[in-house]
């Protein structure tokens, strides 16, 4: 199997640590672009040490000095133990900042974005995606305002970036996109944040935004902001409300107030509207029928 992205970029930043040094996960997230990412670093040079055992997936390590499953061999043999322990770690990575030119992306497009009224959606839907290993599944669904489906459109794809908390748009969207924009409806909820997001821009701004249509998140956990009541405030500002368990926040072409009218018209029970539900349950059924 071909890399992905992002073990490709994995790959230069730790083919630049030389014989008889180590890195840090953690010091490689920041290489790419941000801290944040330490875990997904890990996660990957797992999946290299199977895919292309040559690459010296070894050298790199947990903050606290800890090797990879199956990698103190190979340590031993090019670096010493008690300098391991030290955590002297190598530091002058080549690496491509890609986590930094994706938040600069949010940032800039999230300046784009515009919040107004959004009048009484007839034709609603849901997108959501569901993994099995390597492979992903999108499923957009339609329901009309009488919660009936007028349409159901798939996208099996490949993500080539791992999931990373804010980033998540960029590992999705390979597959949202092409099955929502199949799909005619009035406004589309995500299974993700608007602008309840570090960055002003999670991934139901980032969909609407490129679909040029109204869309709303709604997430099952928070990422940012203070909880007052139902409200969920950032930096002073209400940016979300809490619904049924649920945080719902405009992406694109709504504002707050349209964005809980709309929601809670296709929202007949449980803790997301039911095209939400919809696009999740068929989303599964596809991955793990294939």
């Amino acid at each position: 199997m071909s890399l992905t992205r992002f073990q490709e970029i994995l790959v230069r930043a730790l083919e630049s640590v030389p014989y008889g040094e180590v890195t840090s996960f953690k010091l490689i997230a920041e290489a790419l672009g941000d801290p944040i990412a330490a875990l997904a670093v890990r996660n990957e040079c797992m999946k290299l040490a199977k895919l292309m055992p040559e690459i010296p997936w070894w050298r790199a390590v947990s903050s606290e000095g800890k090797p990879l499953p199956g990698a103190l061999d190979m340590l031993k043999k090019e670096y010493s133990v008690d300098k391991l322990r030290r955590r002297e770690f190598y530091r002058d990575l080549d690496a491509w900042p890609i986590l930094r030119i994706m938040r600069e992306d949010q940032i800039r497009l999230s300046r784009r974005l515009v919040f107004e009224k959004l009048r009484d959606a007839e034709i609603a839907a849901g997108v959501d995606v569901s993994y099995s290993g390597e492979r992903a599944v999108a499923v957009c669904v339609t329901l009309d305002n009488e919660l009936k489906v007028k349409e159901v459109r798939y996208e099996k794809f490949r993500p080539q970036i791992p999931y990373i908390p804010t980033y998540l748009a960029f590992r999705e969207m390979r597959g949202m996109y092409p099955s929502s924009m199949r799909c005619e409806f009035d406004v589309i909820f995500v299974d993700g944040h608007g602008t309840m997001h570090p960055r002003n821009f999670g991934e139901a701004s980032h969909l609407g935004l490129i679909l040029g249509r109204p869309s709303i998140g709604v997430a099952k956990s928070r990422l940012v902001g203070r909880v007052i009541g139902d409200e969920v405030r950032v930096k002073g500002q209400i940016k979300g409300k809490i619904v049924s368990g649920g945080y719902v926040s405009p992406g694109h072409l709504t504002d707050l107030e349209s964005s809980i009218m709309v929601a809670k018209k296709f929202w007949p029970s449980g803790k997301q509207p039911l095209p939400l539900l919809m696009a999740h349950k068929l989303s599964k059924e596809a991955i793990l029928g294939h």
